[in-house]
């Protein structure tokens, strides 16, 4: 196919989303709209917000549509049982009765977990805050499609508190680090192809420095941080990291993925 039609599923609320502005940084749903156009200039992208009923309605009578759907991070978190957070499984369970090939990041691989049955917690070895470090394929990692041409041992833009516990039954490992064992899956539910993440390649550092800075206090009062001093000590070396990391090894994941929806 010469032009693809894109789905991209905002992960956050809008309430959140004027967080981030204030954090000087756009929704997840934009970010991931501008890499898709950096990589393919005449893709068609729409943006749906879960929020609004009339909204989700209408997505889902044209989801047939779509070449592939992206489901972006969010600070939403499963264990909160919120209308919100069962929005997005309810939708993702539709989608996966579609032949949908799906790109899951952070939180788009916690509920497409718990949409196929998996189940998810608050990440016991603690959180990544802007960064994860040695990300290590496994075996079947280093012959998957999603990191062709990147290499076996790498550090990637994330942020998360909560990780998957248990994958769905067919799901296959692809990538693990030292804080979260379940880095990539890659698992097929219903009609769906799943490529699941649980960093952001999509997310610059620059961006990441951001949000950390804008969430100072509260990464001190969870205990994350002990002092501002320490979190200084951790944006400078996530600014060390981001100087030795090239955007386009940085998103070569989403690359794969996109080049992958042309077959």
């Amino acid at each position: 196919m010469d032009k693809l039609k894109l789905l991209i599923v905002e992960g956050n609320t809008k309430e959140e989303n004027l967080n981030f502005n204030s954090a000087g940084c756009v929704p997840q749903s934009e970010n991931f709209k501008q890499h898709i156009r950096s990589l393919e200039p005449n893709s068609e992208i729409d943006i749906v917000e879960l929020e609004n009923d009339n909204s989700i309605s209408k997505i889902i009578s044209s989801l047939k549509k779509y070449d592939g759907i992206v489901l972006t991070g969010s600070t939403l978190r499963i264990e909160d049982t919120s209308d919100e957070v069962k929005k997005h499984i309810e939708f993702v369970k539709t989608c996966f009765k579609h032949d949908k090939r799906i790109f899951a990041a952070c939180w788009g691989l916690q509920v497409t977990v718990t949409a196929a049955g998996g189940k998810c917690r608050v990440a016991p070895r603690g959180a990544h805050v802007g960064i994860a470090y040695d990300i290590e394929l496994t075996n079947a990692g280093k012959k998957h499609k999603l990191y062709s041409s990147k290499p076996h041992k790498f550090t990637t833009p994330a942020f998360n508190y909560d990780e998957v516990e248990i994958p769905p039954s067919n799901a296959v490992l692809l990538a693990s680090n030292k804080i979260n064992k379940f880095e990539a899956l890659y698992f097929t539910v219903g009609n769906s192809e799943i490529w699941g993440l649980q960093y952001h390649p999509e997310i610059p550092y620059d961006y990441m420095i951001k949000l950390i800075k804008h969430r100072s206090k509260g990464l001190i009062d969870k205990n994350i941080f002990k002092s501002q001093h320490e979190i200084n000590q951790h944006i400078d070396s996530i600014e060390h990291a981001k100087a030795e990391l090239k955007d386009d090894m940085r998103i070569r994941e989403l690359k794969n993925w996109l080049d992958y929806l042309h077959k």
